[in-house]
């Protein structure tokens, strides 16, 4: 979901970037899961990509910012990926509500859930894009 609402926050502010979207588990052999999709396609957002990627499949060396949901998920890049943590954020750090650092995952969860999370991702990603200096000039997420 995150990253099907970056990509489409990204080209509504005509932002030069590349995003990568994987999960730091492998998870490779199964699909979005469907309320994800269908809460992107409640809100006009193009739904996410249709296979499930590993980070340790992504070329991990070019990625110039890693945003996670989870401290965990920081966690397992720096330790287990060798990301430096200097270059992995928590996405609910730019939420202009305040409502905590890390955002859950909603999998599972009813479609309030959903809802409130795809809102929560939004206003995080719309923050971070607008208030990024360092995505003026290409950059890789």
């Amino acid at each position: 979901m995150a990253h099907a609402i970056l990509i489409d926050e990204a080209a509504k502010r005509q932002l030069p970037i590349r995003a990568y979207s994987a999960g730091v588990y492998d998870f490779r052999d199964l699909p979005p899961v469907s309320d994800t999709v269908a809460i992107c396609l409640k809100h006009d957002t193009p739904p996410p990509k249709t296979e499930s990627t590993w980070a340790r499949d992504l070329p991990l060396d070019s990625i110039d910012r890693f945003l996670v949901m989870e401290q965990h998920h920081a966690d397992v890049l720096t330790l287990e990926f060798g990301v430096s943590p200097e270059r992995v954020t928590l996405l609910g750090e730019f939420d202009p509500r305040g409502r905590g650092r890390e955002i859950s995952d909603p999998i599972g969860r009813d479609g309030v859930v959903y809802e409130e999370c795809y809102g929560q991702i939004r206003d995080c990603i719309a923050n971070y894009l607008d208030s990024a200096k360092e995505l003026r000039d290409d950059s890789n997420l």
